[in-house]
């Protein structure tokens, strides 16, 4: 029987859930913003767009998994199907999309940074806790919220599950 022992770096790789919830929605939903009609948000991946859950009366959250892997610089990195960006800037998008008259289209993206997570944080969340972070639905404008946003409730969360 030949046994191959995984790789240093395979040995190294560890996963930790993450939670994410847009809360603070407004009771019409946005229907009507920039004409679209039927807006939704979304988690983006790298294949597509997952959907969330009814989190509340004006929430919607989404749970996804990272993988933590050491970076380059002694640190922590991260990957996984729903993180974006380069090595040090890593983060998810929430995207939003509605219905115009040549179908369903993207029209915004929230950008939620992962930079803001400490190394306790990360390591207890592989041991079994959750990372959470809340974001607001509501831009400035009134829209739905796009570009990075800071995340409520003083950052990143680690909740016991």
């Amino acid at each position: 029987m030949n046994r191959t022992k995984p790789s240093l770096a395979a040995r190294s790789l560890q996963h930790a859930c993450v939670r994410i919830v847009c809360e603070g929605f407004p009771a019409h939903r946005f229907e009507g913003c920039d004409g679209r009609r039927n807006i939704r948000v979304e988690l983006q991946t790298k294949t597509g767009f997952e959907p969330g859950a009814p989190d509340g009366r004006d929430a919607v959250s989404f749970v996804t998994e990272i993988t933590v892997k050491p970076g380059a610089d002694g640190g922590q990195d991260f990957s996984g199907t729903a993180v974006h960006g380069r090595r040090g800037e890593r983060f998810f998008y929430l995207s939003w999309s509605g219905e115009k008259a040549a179908g369903r289209e993207m029209f915004r993206r929230t950008k939620i940074h992962l930079h803001g997570l400490t190394p306790a944080q990360i390591n207890r969340a592989i041991r079994g806790g959750v990372l959470v972070a809340r974001v607001h639905a509501v831009a400035k404008d009134g829209g739905p919220a796009c570009a990075s946003v800071p995340l409520l409730g003083g950052g990143w969360k680690l909740k016991q599950s």
